[in-house]
């Protein structure tokens, strides 16, 4: 059932607010999850209980479903105080989403989100073997990567290859997928200290471990987004539209945060030789007048694009192969134009951006990592124009 004009401000206007209400404690506990190198406790605390680790999930287990476009907004509002915060934000709700989407009804199903609202770390790629055995479990082995939050959760979703017993892959009449998702318990998990890195310190995204760990059946998931047990529309889509609000939101949010962060420090800054403001001088104005615009673009594009494709599933339509390289195609070109955007903000930042404790350094560094995920990729851009141009496209990531 599609949602009402007036339904859709009340969502959006409430998540808006609920991420609103959370920001002086991301704001506030921001470095601390930085130097920690994950997300501070009680940050977690602030977007648990603000419901926005639920915001994604289908309603049947207590999430709340939040159309697509309004989890744009809301993740982009989280990032504009702390990226870092609005990334694990992402994790933690899409991660219980998918799992709870594509896990048949049963133990374990009820297992996971039958009590409190679970916390889950999930990688999307799917790195490890997963080894079926003739007693219908798996036998999960591997390394996975980019486990964001898992130091504050009770449940890692890991996605792995299927394998047999003889390391071949599965033949048709085995009657088994290619890749499997698995909810492993994390006291089953290896985390790894590895998240040495430039950016998104405070993401805490983690490599981890399995050995020899057996899943049964009832918590396996499917992989790919091609059937959803539960959910509304918006769960019927492949993984990559499904997950594209989150990265979306997250490079607006870095691109606000950016802008917001230059417009407090030019109007009273300048530059050594000059006796006006640097936001006095005409050749940054238009540069500052363009960024904003292409900040406000990205914005509508993407919201334009996820009402559009929403508008679709809710009406009953397939997402088409063509769209859904369109949908992929603007997460990739709105990042682009963000990181575009950080890097202005960061350059007439001045000298003070050089150093390790400047906020606009800070989001320079936050936003090139999360433009090396795997959803943003110049084959992106390969598969939508292979479509308009009427040429085979190519799979994969």
């Amino acid at each position: 059932m599609s949602r009402t004009s007036a339904e859709r401000r009340r969502e959006r206007s409430e998540w808006i607010e609920r991420a609103e209400s959370v920001g002086p404690t991301l704001s506030d506990f921001a470095g601390a999850s930085a130097r920690g190198k994950t997300l501070a406790i009680e940050s977690v605390s602030a977007l648990e209980d603000a419901g926005l680790f639920s915001m994604a999930s289908p309603l049947e287990v207590g999430g709340f479903d939040v159309h697509p476009a309004t989890q744009v907004e809301a993740f982009e509002e989280l990032a504009s105080v702390d990226v870092s915060s609005g990334w694990v934000a992402m994790i933690q709700a899409e991660s219980p989403a998918m799992a709870a989407s594509h896990m048949p009804e049963g133990i374990g199903l009820e297992t996971v989100f039958g009590g409190d609202f679970p916390r889950v770390a999930g990688t999307a790629n799917p790195e490890g073997i997963a080894t079926s055995q003739s007693d219908g479990t798996f036998r999960l082995n591997g390394r996975w990567s980019f486990a964001s939050g898992i130091r504050h959760c009770g449940w890692v979703l890991a996605n792995a290859v299927v394998r047999m017993e003889d390391g071949s892959r599965p033949a048709p009449a085995d009657e088994l997928p290619p890749v499997v998702g698995s909810l492993v318990p994390l006291e089953q998990v290896e985390v790894e200290d590895s998240w040495n890195v430039m950016g998104l310190e405070g993401t805490g995204s983690c490599h981890y471990q399995l050995h020899d760990v057996v899943v049964d059946r009832p918590f396996m998931t499917s992989f790919g987004g091609v059937h959803s047990y539960r959910g509304g529309p918006w769960f019927a889509n492949p993984t990559i539209t499904f997950l594209s609000p989150g990265h979306t939101g997250i490079a607006l949010g870095s691109a606000k945060r950016a802008l917001d962060l230059l417009t407090g420090d030019v109007g009273n800054r300048t530059r050594f030789g000059q006796a006006s403001a640097v936001a006095d001088r005409g050749a940054f104005q238009r540069d500052y007048g363009e960024m904003s615009c292409r900040y406000e673009a990205a914005r509508a594009y993407a919201l334009s694009t996820l009402d559009d494709a929403m508008a679709q599933r809710e009406a009953g339509e397939p997402i088409a192969p063509d769209y859904d390289a369109r949908i992929r195609a603007m997460v990739t070109w709105v990042t682009d134009t963000c990181v575009d955007v950080v890097r202005f903000a960061h350059h007439h930042g001045g000298g003070a951006a050089a150093f390790t404790d400047s906020p606009l350094q800070q989001v320079l560094r936050d936003i090139l990592v999360a433009s090396q995920h795997i959803f943003v990729a110049d084959v992106a851009y390969e598969r939508t124009g292979a479509f308009r141009l009427g040429r085979e496209a190519k799979g994969g990531f």
